[in-house]
């Protein structure tokens, strides 16, 4: 099998400015999911960054990626994951691949290990042909609460049901890792397809990063890791 992945880093994050290439641990937030992509051995050099920062490409190249220049047209606030990726393919073409991994750049806390596992799990599924990252949903999922005018109700009032009637698996999406087979995508164009299995990962390694508190939180989530 034929094996790509595509790290889509675009340079406009507005929360945190260049966001992909913050420090993380020593060293620049993306390059932590480059660095598992590599151990992978899943891939060879077939793993791209996908931006429209020159500033965020050259980071790539200093740490083994391979950069893709993303045409504006699809950089900007409402560009999708599926534009960035059927970019690669056709930027690629006519090189020919079965399956395409998706790794975000602010997940640093994945490993070669996980994405090891999660190809091993979508290739045992056959009736599978896409797969996305979860954790177990860590508590009631209709459990939310808004506030308004100083006071709290909850969101989904019409969902309030005794969680004893809930299915048990359910699971919470993560934007760690995701499968695809190729000709699958180049059909549908979309990552979730109607045959969509799931790769369960523990909590620990779920960390999204968006915000500075994310960061926070993330890096103590990584010392007790590498303690381990």
């Amino acid at each position: 099998m034929k094996n790509v992945c595509i790290i889509p880093a675009r340079g406009g994050s507005k929360r945190i400015p260049l966001k992909n290439i913050i420090d993380f641990a020593g060293k620049p937030l993306m390059v932590h999911s480059i660095e598992a992509a590599q151990k992978s051995g899943l891939f060879g050099d077939d793993i791209y960054v996908s931006s429209d920062s020159e500033q965020i490409l050259d980071v790539a190249v200093k740490y083994g990626a391979k950069p893709l220049r993303r045409p504006d047209a699809i950089s900007g606030d409402k560009a999708n994951l599926e534009d960035a990726t059927l970019d690669l393919l056709k930027q690629l073409a006519p090189k020919k691949f079965d399956h395409l991994c998706m790794m975000m750049p602010a997940s640093p806390l994945v490993e070669g290990d996980d994405l090891k596992q999660s190809y091993k799990e979508l290739m045992a599924n056959k009736k599978s042909n896409c797969s996305m990252s979860v954790v177990k949903y860590p508590h009631y999922p209709f459990w939310a609460l808004q506030e308004k005018k100083g006071f709290i109700s909850f969101f989904f009032k019409k969902y309030l049901i005794d969680s004893k009637l809930l299915p048990k698996d359910i699971y919470c999406p993560i934007a760690a890792i995701r499968w695809v087979e190729v000709k699958n995508f180049l059909k549908e164009k979309k990552f979730y397809g109607k045959k969509l299995s799931k790769f369960v990962m523990p909590f620990e390694k779920s960390a999204d990063i968006d915000t500075y508190e994310d960061i926070e939180f993330a890096e103590k989530l990584y010392k007790l890791m590498k303690m381990k």
